[in-house]
């Protein structure tokens, strides 16, 4: 037998995790709570005993999503051969897959210059998630010091999430397809001069 705070618990967790997916692929303004709620079976009024205001469903939903990305690009990059993390992580995220997935993509470039609008709640708590994916990420990088893996980090998801933000708005899937392939190389270059130790 459930007990009512499980069945909330258990509730919320869905708001948040369908709130993820639909903001990724609408937008944070392509659908309203009434229609989220309604979407889940329930009620609009039902929103407000699991959330003070839109605000924290869109910070949860963020944060939610930005976990999400790193355990895709970990799960590629654990599933590599030994060396080949990095590459794989690269070959997954710059892909046709990943660019004709929004609702299960990268928070980033799904959601990165509408977080920039929102709240201060909002925005800290994305920013949080954000340093927590890139000390994450920075634990795989070649250089010898934490200030320097962590620049390097920094370089390939802002070249990761900028070629797919471009990708995804391009009408022609093959010059999509290019821009992916050619941003995928160049970082993958970078990244290998990285490891045979030239400075980022």
């Amino acid at each position: 037998m459930r007990y009512p705070s499980e069945r909330k618990a258990e509730t919320h967790e869905r708001i948040v995790e369908t709130a993820a997916r639909e903001f990724r692929s609408k937008g944070l303004q392509g659908i309203g709570i009434a229609d989220l709620m309604s979407r889940l079976g329930l009620t609009h009024g039902g929103f407000y005993a699991h959330f003070r205001d839109r605000d924290a469903l869109v910070a949860e939903a963020a944060v939610l999503a930005a976990k999400e990305s790193l355990s895709r690009l970990m799960e590629a990059a654990e599933a590599a051969p030994h060396g080949e993390a990095v590459k794989a992580m690269l070959d997954s995220y710059l892909s046709p897959e990943h660019r004709d997935d929004c609702s299960r993509g990268c928070v980033l470039p799904a959601l990165a210059t509408e977080l920039g609008r929102q709240s201060e709640p909002v925005r800290s708590a994305f920013t949080e998630s954000l340093k927590s994916n890139l000390a994450t990420i920075a634990a795989r990088m070649p250089a010898d010091d934490d200030a320097t893996r962590l620049a390097q980090a920094m370089t390939l998801i802002s070249g990761m999430a900028g070629g797919m933000l471009i990708a995804r708005a391009m009408s022609d899937p093959e010059l999509s397809k290019l821009l992916l392939d050619s941003v995928r190389d160049q970082l993958s270059g970078l990244y290998e001069s990285w490891r045979n130790g030239s400075t980022c």
